[in-house]
């Protein structure tokens, strides 16, 4: 659902037609109608999307689909800042690649280009690893996935490895982590 934020503008006449209906409508029973929250009505977006769902395309195939719970939308800039955020990948065959999860994030909505940020979660459906950072980005046009913040990646097995960063192809296949340790578990 989007929403427009709106601004009431009133000249004279529609100052003085307001008083007179305030004090006319003083017997009538109070609307129920909800009213925006003021920090709602005061919001620079050009829109707001309350259950937002997209999906990115390349070459006519679709390559993904975003979710967020709120999505602030600016058309001049062409971005949407999301909040409660999550990308699904998909691989040629339509099926679920990776998924990442985040608190915040913005889109470019013209170029496609993301980044996910607050208690990140990449989560790749082939081994079932995950790779948790403070923030993700994500290119479609280099089609490349990375973080320049300390990275932790987690396996089935329950090997656990930590560097200071991690970039990857979208087919996950050449994942490297920067100043990589760690290792298998002591039982």
């Amino acid at each position: 659902m989007l929403t427009k934020p709106h601004r009431a503008h009133t000249g004279r006449a529609g100052t003085a037609m307001l008083a007179a209906a305030a004090t006319l409508g003083g017997c009538a029973p109070e609307l129920s109608t909800p009213i925006a929250d003021q920090d709602l009505l005061s919001m620079d977006s050009d829109y707001v999307a309350f259950g937002m769902v997209s999906y990115l395309t390349s070459n006519g195939l679709r390559t993904g689909r975003i979710q967020a719970d709120t999505a602030y939308v600016y058309e001049e800039t062409a971005t949407a800042v999301l909040k409660q955020m999550e990308i699904v990948f998909y691989d040629e065959a339509g099926g679920e690649r990776a998924t990442v999860t985040g608190r915040d994030g913005e889109w470019g909505t013209e170029t496609e280009r993301m980044v996910a940020r607050g208690d990140v979660i990449l989560l790749i459906h082939a081994d079932s690893s995950t790779i948790e950072s403070s923030e993700i980005y994500y290119d479609q046009d280099l089609e490349r996935i990375w973080s320049d913040s300390t990275t932790v990646q987690r396996f089935k097995d329950g090997s656990v490895f930590s560097g200071s960063s991690f970039e990857s192809d979208l087919t996950f296949e050449e994942l490297r982590i920067a100043n990589m340790r760690g290792g298998l578990p002591r039982n």
